[in-house]
């Protein structure tokens, strides 16, 4: 019997690996593709928290804040927004006074946090006029000022958010921006025009100190990427997008990201992510009807959200509900 060589045994050997991942390329083609699977899936019943009643605008509330004495909505007209001010009086939020920043956007992020023993927004900023929804690009910086008009120029802002990560990379087109977070820390989501998805957490203070001293701070700045804590990006099938769609996000301390979604005929969902992006639980809302969900909150153990019961009517309708964080 002849023997074989060492140098044909490898040659074989490298004919024979080459054909099974032929196969299993093959194979995987005709596989479907999965949505991203959470590690628990939770049916809740929500608790109604407030009433809004009275807003000036027929049109839908994006995001909804709740703070100490008043809460915050905004509305949108095609790049522009109205930030409404509205007094709690027990289940009730009544509308007192607005004010409006143009070229804005979607009107997605809102979120208050304090720096320096002031209070601001994280808002949304410079409406981009080539898509349906108006998408926003960046975000700012805003204090509330009832009656005042201004410009997203105006504004102190965070710009470059294509290089939004925690190494100044760029990510592709920016597509479509939001943020939110705490006077603790921040976090911005970035959507591409490549379809990635990149969330990144940054040091609340850092970031504003950068603002203190610029009008806008470029996110692919090295000050910017020093005060990155952690990012994580996602794509394809892999995005946490509840009903696969995207409606508000907002942050627990550091650690935990959730974001909602779901538009007029869905279940309304929230989702929760840790801060590695690891999709941790999908909780359903069963008893507020198939109705579009806004915008997430999360506030005194407690995660708020807005329902838009009526697509109709709008200005006395629309309701913040809640559920649990115990329940994530």
């Amino acid at each position: 019997m002849k023997p074989v060589s060492l140098l044909n045994m490898f040659r074989n050997f490298k004919m024979f690996t080459s054909f099974l991942l032929a196969i299993v390329v093959i194979s995987m083609s005709g596989m479907p593709a999965y949505a991203a699977t959470p590690e628990k899936t939770v049916n809740a019943s929500a608790q109604l928290a407030y009433n809004l009643k009275g807003l000036n605008h027929n049109v839908v509330v994006q995001k909804a804040y709740i703070a100490s004495k008043y809460i915050y909505v905004t509305q949108r007209s095609g790049g522009n927004c109205y930030l409404s001010r509205l007094l709690i009086d027990g289940n009730d939020a009544n509308y007192v006074d607005e004010m409006t920043v143009t070229n804005t956007g979607h009107c997605q992020t809102l979120d208050m946090y304090t720096y320096n023993g002031v209070n601001y927004f994280y808002f949304s900023s410079k409406a981009d006029p080539s898509t349906n929804y108006y998408w926003s690009l960046q975000v700012a910086r805003l204090q509330y000022s009832p009656g005042v008009t201004l410009d997203y120029t105006d504004l102190p802002r965070f710009t470059y958010m294509n290089y939004a990560n925690d190494t100044g990379t760029r990510l592709g087109d920016t597509y479509r921006v939001d943020g939110g977070g705490n006077s603790t820390h921040t976090v911005f989501r970035v959507q591409t025009a490549q379809g990635t998805v990149t969330w990144t957490i940054y040091d609340t203070a850092t970031l504003n100190q950068l603002l203190d001293n610029n009008d806008q701070v470029r996110m692919d700045s090295t000050a910017a990427v020093n005060a990155a804590v952690r990012s994580f990006t996602q794509s394809g099938s892999a995005i946490v997008r509840p009903n696969g769609s995207f409606q508000g996000t907002d942050m627990l301390s550091s650690t935990r990201i959730f974001t909602s979604g779901g538009a007029d005929g869905q279940t309304p969902q929230i989702a929760m992510m840790s801060n590695t992006g690891a999709y941790k639980s999908l909780v359903k809302i069963t008893n507020v009807g198939n109705r579009e969900i806004e915008g997430v909150q999360t506030k005194n153990g407690n995660v708020y959200f807005t329902i838009v019961p009526d697509p109709v009517n709008k200005k006395n309708t629309q309701k913040i509900y809640y559920v649990s964080d115990s329940i994530f």
